[in-house]
């Protein structure tokens, strides 16, 4: 996929002095949208040379390799057993070790790391032995998980900034058996001091936790926002997008990511909201489904309720988002928010709670509406005044379309991180 029009178009405008990049992840395929694949590609395509390492490959892409040989893969799943029993988070896992033998890691200028913590198979004691200060070092933070003692996101918990210990929760994802936080914290904090790395985030939230992190707050970091493929992720006509669904062209869809089982989705807020519409302000539901999740038959009872499940190939999103008058986004925790960027792309204003990254992404109320946490009258209220009003409706349409333009592109994001790799390795 290197080869394709997105990726050529994009790498005919960064033609500069070549950079040999690495790349370590846990995944390829799963969240090739923001997860460093999409600039992996856009630098093969501008000429550079660009190797992506990953703990689980799916891609059958030439530059993409998979890490280590399968007795140490097994080996380390049974050391992520028992670092389950232990309650102790990428400590003991061995697979991740393998990358300083990699052909990959020997050869290039600069090493990007990006979703160390997804799939455990790095430990952080390989940190001062990657970033050892001989080459620059950047790590992409998808999430706060670094700055915890064990949880992805803390849900208004502010142990963090203090050490952790006592646990208030210890079900958050990543859920651990024992209150072993402060230690895991401290073993953090180990890693990271002897760590020589130049840390990259997507928003200003992002930006500030890592600002009042007593992790992080002494090391180097640029925002870079996620971008979108305007050529997928564009406003196709209503009409045209709806039939492609088999939606009414005369409906009134509403789309949502659709995840009840990820109770930081926020799904039973926008459940319960859409319970209290009246009637026939929405008729139809466009659900973006997590694989094996609910078929929504509670709401099937009020509306015509159409499932896009594929998240591999991004063109059914774009038109189910194309599609919809608004786009439901009731996160209780994001550190960015891709989908809701992808949306004011499809020229479909977004709808998302404050007190995450998300009101600030979409420039709400300009781009999009933010509306009280976990409130549910207010999800209702605001799709109410939002879809009852066609001139704020445009004017949002408007102007998240701006926005995505001015901020949020595809080119845009691989430019940045280009000129961020030739600055630090010019210095």
């Amino acid at each position: 996929m290197c080869g394709t029009p997105s990726a050529r178009r994009v790498g005919e405008q960064l033609r500069r002095a070549r950079v040999r990049v690495a790349f370590l992840g846990g995944y390829d395929a799963a969240g090739q949208r923001f997860n460093g694949i999409v600039l992996h590609r856009a630098l093969l395509a501008a000429g550079h040379e660009s190797d992506y390492v990953v703990a689980e490959k799916r891609l059958d892409e030439p530059r993409i390799h998979e890490l280590g040989p399968a007795w140490l893969k097994r080996w380390n799943q049974r050391v992520v057993r028992l670092e389950t029993r232990l309650s102790r988070q990428s400590d003991l896992v061995p697979l991740g070790g393998a990358f300083r033998k990699t052909e990959a890691y020997r050869k290039a200028d600069l090493l990007h790391l990006q979703l160390l913590h997804a799939n455990s198979f790095f430990s952080l004691r390989e940190l001062p032995r990657v970033a050892n200060g001989r080459r620059p070092v950047l790590w992409t933070l998808h999430d706060p998980w670094i700055t915890t003692g064990h949880c992805v996101h803390s849900m208004g918990c502010e142990r963090w900034k203090t050490g952790c210990g006592a646990c208030p929760d210890l079900t958050l994802s990543l859920p651990i058996r024992q209150d072993r936080t402060a230690a895991n914290w401290a073993f953090k904090q180990k890693q990271l001091s002897r760590s020589r790395l130049h840390l990259v985030v997507a928003s200003d939230w992002m930006q500030q936790r890592v600002a009042e992190s007593p992790l992080l707050a002494g090391l180097p970091c640029t925002k870079i926002p996620f971008g979108v493929d305007t050529d997928v992720f564009r406003p196709i006509p209503k009409a045209e997008a709806r039939r492609a669904l088999g939606v009414p062209e005369d409906a009134r869809p509403l789309a949502i990511r659709w995840a009840p089982h990820y109770l930081l989705k926020g799904t039973r807020y926008a459940e319960e909201a859409l319970m209290r519409l009246p009637s026939g302000l929405v008729t139809d539901l466009i659900c973006f489904d997590t694989p094996g999740g609910s078929e929504v038959e509670r709401l099937q009872q009020q509306y015509r309720v159409t499932t896009i499940r594929n998240y591999s190939d991004p063109e059914p999103i774009a038109t189910g988002l194309a599609a919809a008058d608004a786009f439901l986004m009731p996160s209780l925790a994001e550190t960015f928010g891709l989908m809701a960027v992808e949306a004011m792309a499809c020229g479909t204003p977004p709808i998302v709670f404050e007190g995450t990254s998300l009101p600030a992404v979409i420039d709400a109320p300009r781009g999009g509406r933010a509306v009280e946490m976990a409130s549910a009258a207010a999800l209702a209220a605001t799709i109410d005044e939002l879809l009852s009003n066609p001139e704020a409706l445009r004017s949002c349409r408007d102007e998240g379309l701006k926005r995505v333009q001015s901020l949020y592109t595809e080119h845009r994001y691989v430019e940045s991180h280009l000129a961020l790799y030739q600055r630090l390795l010019q210095t």
